[in-house]
């Protein structure tokens, strides 16, 4: 019995048949997907689920942030690794669509059996931010479409969730380069819920703070605190989840700004 050629088991997608296939498109930018720039296959979630294989991992975590959504359970901070099944930001993009779609969920590939495991009927959609490390700036401001500068993690975060609302729950924490306090943050979730949180690439943008140096975006402790404090925040708002890849202890955050003096 001879075996059968793998084109004819697995067949390629158009573009790797037509040879119009971009090896640059390949990568996926969460950033762009939500600015609404990226190319279609991520863009646009239909299409960005028939290209993807929900592998095991990526199955358990779905049902999770959809447990999350609807106040079921599920972990309310997931810690994605590098080896996580998928891809890391492949899985956030998988996150990102299934939480802030704008069809529905039957028309997503993969996606029914994952929420009939989960024991859920109907998934709402929900508020997604997004924080890329690797596109900010401790020393850089982000002007929105209507003119507001915003600096620091906690004023985007507040933004992305709620506009000029978010930003005004944070206004003093936010000008003072301070962290929020938990309260302050669980009352933004509560706000904003059901919501998603995705952090990516947070160790590139924690790694440019210099120890005992302030800047617009605060300080390396403030921004650890507000971490800590988002964290927490997040156990007391039943339908919010945060996925991040986040540094499991100070000596992880890595560069010389850890290196502190001893106290005298």
């Amino acid at each position: 019995m001879s075996l059968k050629a793998w084109r004819d088991i697995a067949t390629p997608h158009k573009d790797v048949l037509g040879g119009t296939f971009k090896q640059s498109e390949f990568a996926a930018d969460i950033t762009q997907v939500a600015t609404g720039t990226a190319p279609e296959e991520y863009q646009d979630a239909e299409k960005f689920f028939s290209r993807t294989y929900i592998t095991e991992g990526m199955r358990l975590l779905l049902i999770s942030v959809a447990q999350r959504l609807v106040g079921q359970g599920g972990d309310p901070v997931i810690q994605l690794q590098t080896a996580f099944g998928g891809g890391k930001t492949h899985t956030m993009l998988a996150v990102y669509h299934l939480a802030s779609r704008k069809t529905s969920t039957d028309k997503l590939h993969g996606i029914p059996p994952v929420l009939d495991e989960a024991g859920i009927h109907e998934l709402p959609s929900a508020r997604v931010a997004v924080i890329d490390g690797i596109n900010m700036a401790p020393s850089q401001q982000s002007v929105k479409k209507e003119g507001q500068k915003v600096t620091t993690l906690w004023g985007e975060l507040a933004w992305q969730l709620l506009g000029d609302d978010g930003l005004a729950m944070v206004k003093e924490s936010h000008e003072q380069g301070t962290s929020p306090g938990k309260q302050v943050l669980v009352e933004l979730l509560q706000k904003a819920a059901p919501c998603v949180i995705l952090v990516d690439e947070l160790l590139a943008y924690i790694r440019q703070f210099e120890l005992g140096k302030s800047y617009s975006a605060g300080t390396y402790d403030s921004n650890i605190s507000f971490i800590q404090a988002l964290t927490e925040a997040m156990k007391a708002v039943p339908n919010a989840i945060l996925l991040a890849s986040l540094p499991e202890s100070e000596l992880e955050v890595g560069g010389t700004m850890v290196s502190r003096p001893s106290p005298p």
